[in-house]
């Protein structure tokens, strides 16, 4: 896993990557994304997102599952 050094915005949708599971907070009011070509997400806004930060590149599902619990984010989703 590699976190950048400095915030980076992704525009939406994706190109030629695709969203592959999501966590979502209580409410669903929050949510990170890991896509396919492991790159770990936050889409702006939860729903429709028109961008998302870029939290990390080279993200194993597993990793992105701790980085999950350790932010509040139990409820996973595939989108599959």
């Amino acid at each position: 896993m590699h976190v950048p050094d400095e915030i980076t915005l992704v525009a939406a949708p994706l190109r030629r990557d695709q969203e592959t599971w999501r966590w979502y907070a209580e409410g669903g009011e929050t949510c990170v994304v890991l896509s396919q070509s492991g790159k770990l997400l936050e889409p702006l806004p939860t729903f429709g997102p028109s961008c998302y930060v870029l939290i990390a590149t080279d993200v194993q599902r597993h990793e992105a599952d701790e980085y999950a619990v350790a932010h509040g984010l139990p409820h996973l989703r595939a989108l599959r």
